[in-house]
């Protein structure tokens, strides 16, 4: 898997490409509320061709990575899906790309397992990073 600077677009950018395709479908209407959603600051957002290519290269990446690539699911790994949250430490980043993950998941009305797993990873993951802080 790729590795991207600490809170950087890409970084960014990728938690919420994953947030859309992990239920195994990217929904019109989660792009959309990804865009409405206005949370992301100006700094850690991406033109709509650099979002596409970091969809591209998350795609790619996991399916490189797969450990059952003859499902028809991917399934990523505990320590990989932490080491992507771990890509973002800013604390108001942290808030803001949650809420816009909360406005993805949200915006097909109908919460996937897979999403929910993805969500409740990312509470506890920066949960625990604000409690080590402290």
């Amino acid at each position: 898997m790729r590795t991207y600077s600490t809170d950087s677009a890409k970084a960014v950018s990728r938690l919420l490409a994953l947030t859309m395709i992990v239920d195994g479908h990217l929904a019109p209407s989660e792009l959309k509320a990804m865009r409405a959603s206005g949370s992301i600051p100006a700094h850690a957002a991406l033109s709509e061709d650099a979002f596409d290519d970091v969809v591209q290269e998350l795609c790619e990446d996991l399916l490189a990575s797969a450990a059952r690539r003859c499902s028809a699911e991917v399934e990523i790994d505990s320590r990989l899906l932490d080491a992507l949250l771990g890509e973002v430490q800013d604390p108001a980043l942290r808030v803001s790309v949650m809420k816009t993950m909360l406005d993805i998941v949200h915006a097909d009305s109908v919460l996937d397992a897979r999403e929910t797993l993805l969500i409740q990873r990312a509470f506890k993951a920066w949960s625990v990073e604000r409690l080590r802080a402290a």
